[in-house]
């Protein structure tokens, strides 16, 4: 079963005319930087940033904040039939999976068929893409934690760093996102590198 359904951001509906846009905590910083925003499944994302190029070439900083989050309890591992969701044990009994935008309402399904308790914690965290050459550099100068994935203390914040793209996905509370984007850009512009869109990092990986 889930629980506290109105926390969902994808089943936040139309009505008088009014769409709602969800927005990331990393948002103030992107648009300072320039970023262009394009609405992706009801959120506003920033698709590309002046400059990505190089520092993509060097440690790329980008927001998928508004990747769908859900904390699973009692369901164990990865399960079969969802290949395009990314798994990190918190617990042997307690996951969080993170998926698509476009994807939530499937992948909802899915879960609560399958475990428990699923909850939607889309809205709860903030998600920072690390990426690059310098991208382990850069990691060590924001935690103390030697091997990943690994749940524990960023930048003196309680978050989970998973292993993906080449890289590091950074997620922590939403109201800490600000603050971990400002100690990541730190890190990062020691090595040449800073913010970039999320369409660079489609790009990278192709």
């Amino acid at each position: 079963m889930s629980q506290l359904r109105f926390l969902s951001p994808d089943l936040a509906r139309d009505d008088l005319g009014f769409a709602p846009l969800a927005r990331s905590p990393l948002e103030r910083l992107l648009r300072a930087a320039g970023a262009t925003f394009e609405e992706r499944h009801g959120w506003a994302v920033a698709a590309s940033v002046p400059g990505e190029e190089e520092r993509l070439a060097r440690v790329g900083l980008a927001d998928l904040s508004h990747l769908a989050k859900f904390e699973v309890r009692g369901g164990g591992g990865p399960m079969d039939g969802v290949e395009d969701a990314v798994w990190h044990g918190i617990r042997p009994d307690r996951s969080l999976v993170l998926a698509p935008t476009g994807r939530a309402g499937w992948l909802r399904d899915r879960l609560e068929r399958a475990v428990p308790l699923v909850l939607d914690q889309t809205a709860s965290y903030a998600i920072l893409a690390v990426v690059g050459p310098e991208a382990p550099a850069a990691m060590r100068r924001v935690t103390h934690l030697h091997h990943f994935p690994a749940s524990g203390d960023v930048a003196h914040v309680a978050g989970h760093v998973l292993v993906r793209d080449g890289g590091f996905w950074v997620v922590v509370p939403q109201e800490y996102g600000h603050y971990v984007l400002e100690v990541a850009l730190d890190a990062a512009g020691a090595f040449g590198g800073g913010l970039v869109g999320v369409d660079a990092l489609d790009r990278a990986r192709a």
